[in-house]
């Protein structure tokens, strides 16, 4: 099966367990003239969205991989980077901590991760792959200015939005996806949720350390330090996604009111008339998981949600999951066929929770067409407007549900 989006299976070797071995830290400094380096950062933006350093080539975005030996100025960065990850590690066994007025300011200003290794063309074990390293430099002037003067310069621009990152190739995708992901938890958390005391990234940027020097008056030592779970590991938020279908072969979908449609005008080809032309994406049914559920109890809560009707929780199967770096999910893939008794239009309400517009059963026959692009969705015609549906990305999760539920109802009631 062709790896889904985001989920590249050909890319960056993690080498987790590398990540607490300062042996292993050693030898990354050593060997950093040989690395790589993919830049973040979020000051182009009004919306101060965390964006990525890309270039284009020949038409195709591709993700910007920095030659460290180019870049003094971020070798040297990321060897005092190395150096504290080195240092701190006894720390972090003994649970003893450094004060925060110790750290280098330069190192304050910046999230790093290393992400492991490209081990592309390595043919035997004694090779050693090139270090894949990520940083965010939105908080750093040093190293946005020198971005600004000597790499943006040299054909380099960050991305702007999901459009942007989403004509990357699935392997830069997926790339940018587990670095994004890092990334985001490092910056977005600077202070301990159990003392208010300083945090810094440790285990090469993978967790969380508290520094146990919280602001309030006269502070216990930090609840989070006193166990086992001293350390914070990256937040990744569960989304159950689920394409439902009847028996008779159509397929449930909806349009979510942050998607209301792009509208456009144009001359119609027959009657020369102007038409208003208005695109709105159906998709599969979503939501994230809460506290205490199972995968089956979350997709039959949200299907009940967003459209009123009861789905069976042994009728639901798990299908395939897709890293989502938006900001930092994993999408559980699912199906379910909804029984006869629910598949009536009437039984349909989406204003438990008013989070979609409209949802409506679709003929598969109809869907397969749109899927292949034989056949544009038509909701609604008239001479002077015209309302299309259309579906998510065939490379997103939601798109290869769709047309797995495609597949199911040509089984249940023949080929089509």
């Amino acid at each position: 099966m062709k790896d889904i989006y985001f989920g590249c299976s050909k890319q960056i070797s993690r080498l987790g367990y590398l990540r607490r071995n300062v042996e292993h830290m050693r030898k990354l400094q050593q060997t950093l003239p040989q690395s790589k380096l993919i830049v973040f950062n979020n000051r182009d933006n009004q919306s101060k969205r965390r964006e990525v350093l890309i270039n284009s080539i020949a038409n195709q975005k591709k993700l910007s991989y920095l030659d460290v030996h180019s870049h003094e100025i971020f070798q040297d960065i990321l060897h005092k980077w190395l150096q504290f990850n080195i240092d701190i590690e006894s720390h972090v066994v003994e649970k003893t901590v450094i004060p925060w007025s110790q750290i280098d300011e330069e190192l304050k200003a910046v999230s790093i991760f290393w992400l492991g290794q490209d081990d592309s063309g390595i043919t035997t074990s004694e090779n050693v792959g090139t270090s894949v390293f990520s940083i965010d430099i939105s908080n750093s002037d040093l190293l946005y200015n020198y971005i600004t003067e000597h790499v943006k310069t040299a054909g380099h621009s960050f991305t702007n939005g999901m459009p942007s990152v989403l004509q990357l190739s699935n392997e830069d995708a997926s790339a940018y996806s587990y670095s994004k992901m890092f990334i985001d938890f490092i910056s977005k958390n600077r202070y301990c949720p159990a003392c208010g005391g300083h945090i810094v990234a440790v285990n090469l940027g993978s967790r969380l350390y508290c520094l146990n020097d919280s602001p309030w008056d006269d502070p216990a030592r930090c609840e989070a330090n006193l166990t086992s779970n001293n350390l914070q590991f990256p937040r990744t938020d569960l989304v159950v996604i689920i394409a439902l279908y009847d028996s008779s072969g159509r397929i449930l979908l909806g349009n979510n009111k942050r998607h209301p449609g792009k509208i456009v005008e144009k001359n119609d080809e027959t009657s020369g008339k102007l038409v208003k032309w208005t695109s709105k994406m159906y998709s599969c049914f979503a939501g994230f998981m809460e506290p205490g559920e199972t995968i089956e109890q979350a997709c039959v809560r949200e299907v009940y949600e967003e459209t009123g009707l009861e789905l069976q929780p042994q009728d639901v199967k798990i299908i395939e999951s897709q890293p989502w770096p938006f900001p930092a999910n994993i999408m559980i893939g699912c199906m379910a066929i909804l029984r006869e008794e629910q598949t009536d239009d009437r039984k349909i309400n989406v204003h438990l929770d008013d989070e979609l517009e409209h949802v409506s059963w679709f003929d598969s026959e109809n869907v397969s067409k749109v899927i292949k692009g034989a056949d544009i969705g038509i909701l609604s015609k008239s001479d002077t407007e015209v309302e299309e549906w259309f579906l998510p990305s065939p490379e997103s999760v939601a798109g290869r549900l769709i047309g797995r539920a495609v597949d199911a109802c040509s089984d249940l009631r023949g080929k089509f």
